[in-house]
């Protein structure tokens, strides 16, 4: 190792991401702030701020009149941070090319460098990996070993609802649906998946569906070694009643054991049997379309869902996910329609539904999403914001609904909100879909970050979607590269002749930012586009 006091700031501070952004520092909060306060003072050249006293007030919130000779709370952390970057650089760390070091005795950061013969520049740098929080589990969807006409459902549904009940586990980060789909999807092996995104478990499982009984069989299998540590049989009549009691069995049982292993995950709400659930089958099935039309945007069957969906709730009025779920079904096509003027209507029918979806279970987490995202197009932003905050509480680590709602909070400027829960939905999603990265790309460009932008969008490229092409369009013509802005335009064009006119309509249909509906329209307009207000 070789110390340096002239590494680019751009280098360190991508090292301090990398470092923060690591299992082993994610869920630690204060240990990370204490971190990126030291390395930002220093990178500030104001290392005479780092003593003891000054640290207490800036990091821990303590008083003015804070005695650090009494107090030691600053020493005590330094002591646990110090402790923590050393196991950092011995697990995820090992291979990185700077290492941030803080000495004994002392607050002020040291950055060393490997000896490799040169040091890291600007153009060599890569953005941090996203990777998961420790303990994390992956859920594959679950092998069909029967030959009923409803099992295709049955197993999507089995896997959303394992998903949903791992979530609520406040210490336990489960990888979002559509990664692990992708996963399976490409034949990947439990090590590829190690290797690829680092899950600590993987839940691996079948069913069989014959006559009147429903048999399913589960293994838990930590993904490190390949080594299966649980295997549970369940075989439960198959009525929708004991399907969810299943379902909830097993999700409770998997982190139970996971507690075990780890500790306690501490409190979490047992999800009432019953309660805003489908009682029908065919209510079922519906939401278990929907939640597939939802991860993969594919908008071929949205009609035969809504109408689905419908007729299920003329006999099935209290099913709160089947509500919530038309709900964000008319708010899509509210978002997407093609007129200047979107229909209002439309917007109150989802509004409608989104409200009686919270009636029937106040404590499903889509409920109050649906409601959240509903209220935010409808101007009614504190109570979107409430309804927001109900929906993180009741499953705070569901991938698609963190993205969701980031793109709200990206649409009122919200950065210091919005940021965090689109890179905690990516880190729980590495295979996500490639619309989590639009809404992040649009916070880098509004911060000064243009290039970093441009690099986010080409992470997972959508094309002939309009809205990426009209992002990269804008974020192109920032970063100064008015040759790729001009081809972007093509393709915008090619994909939406009619941008021109129904642009605005659309843009501001969801974004209540005037300054960022203004740097978006200054980028189209460089290209020689003409918006229309």
């Amino acid at each position: 190792m070789e110390l340096t006091t002239s590494l680019p700031r751009e280098v360190v501070e991508t090292q301090l991401a990398r470092i923060m952004n690591s299992r082993i520092f994610f869920n630690a909060p204060r240990l990370s702030r204490f971190l990126s306060h030291v390395v930002q003072e220093s990178l500030e050249g104001r290392v005479d701020r780092l003593k003891g006293y000054t640290i207490g007030l800036d990091v821990f919130d303590r008083p003015e009149d804070f005695d650090p000779q009494t107090d030691t709370i600053v020493r005590v952390q330094a002591r646990a941070l110090r402790q923590r970057l050393e196991q950092y650089y011995a697990q995820d760390g090992v291979e990185d090319p700077v290492h941030i070091k803080i000495a004994k005795g002392a607050y002020e950061p040291e950055f060393l460098v490997r000896c490799s013969g040169k040091r890291p520049n600007n153009s060599e740098r890569s953005l941090p990996a996203a990777v998961s929080i420790s303990p994390s589990i992956a859920v594959l969807p679950f092998d069909d070993f029967s030959r009923e006409k409803h099992s295709e459902s049955f197993s999507l549904g089995l896997t959303e609802e394992i998903i949903a009940n791992l979530s609520r586990f406040r210490e336990l980060s489960v990888f979002s649906r559509s990664t692990t789909e992708r996963a399976k999807l490409d034949k990947l092996s439990i090590s590829q998946m190690y290797a690829s995104f680092r899950p600590d478990f993987v839940l691996e499982g079948s069913f069989r569906i014959s006559e009147r009984t429903v048999d399913i069989t589960i293994n838990l299998v930590v993904a490190s070694s390949d080594a299966v540590i649980l295997t549970k049989h369940f075989s439960r009549e198959m009525t929708p009643n004991a399907m969810y009691v299943v379902q909830d069995e097993m999700a409770q049982m998997i982190a139970a054991r996971i507690a075990d292993r780890f500790g306690p995950l501490g409190q979490y709400a047992h999800r009432r049997v019953g309660l805003g659930r489908s009682q029908k089958w065919e209510t079922y099935h519906w939401i278990s379309q929907y939640h597939r039309y939802g991860i993969q945007l594919d908008q071929t069957d949205r009609s035969a869902i809504k109408e689905g969906l419908s007729k299920a709730l003329e006999t099935d009025g209290d099913s709160a996910d089947a509500h919530a779920a038309l709900a964000l079904i008319k708010l899509d096509e509210y978002r997407v329609s093609i007129d200047n003027q979107p229909d209002k209507e439309i917007l109150e029918q989802a509004l409608s539904q989104a409200q009686r979806a919270v009636a029937c279970d106040p404590e499903s987490a889509t409920a109050q999403q649906a409601l959240a995202v509903v209220r935010f197009h409808c101007g009614e932003f504190d109570h979107f914001e409430a309804a927001a905050r109900q929906a993180l509480a009741l499953n705070p680590g569901h991938g698609d609904m963190l993205a969701a709602l980031g793109i709200c909070f990206t649409a009122r400027a919200n950065w210091d909100m919005a940021m965090p829960l689109l890179d905690k939905a990516i880190a729980l999603n590495p295979l996500q879909p490639g619309w989590y990265h639009v809404p992040k790309a649009v916070g880098l460009a509004m911060t000064g970050r243009a290039r970093e932008a441009v690099a986010e969008m080409h992470i997972s490229p959508l094309p002939g979607m309009f809205f990426y092409h009209c992002h990269m369009v804008w974020f192109l013509v920032e970063a100064n590269d008015m040759e790729a802005a001009m081809d972007e335009k093509a393709k915008l064009l090619e994909v939406l002749p009619d941008f021109e006119r129904f642009i605005m309509g659309h843009f501001r249909a969801w974004c209540t930012d005037d300054a960022l509906v203004s740097r978006a329209v200054a980028g189209w307009e460089s290209v020689g586009l003409t918006i229309r207000d």
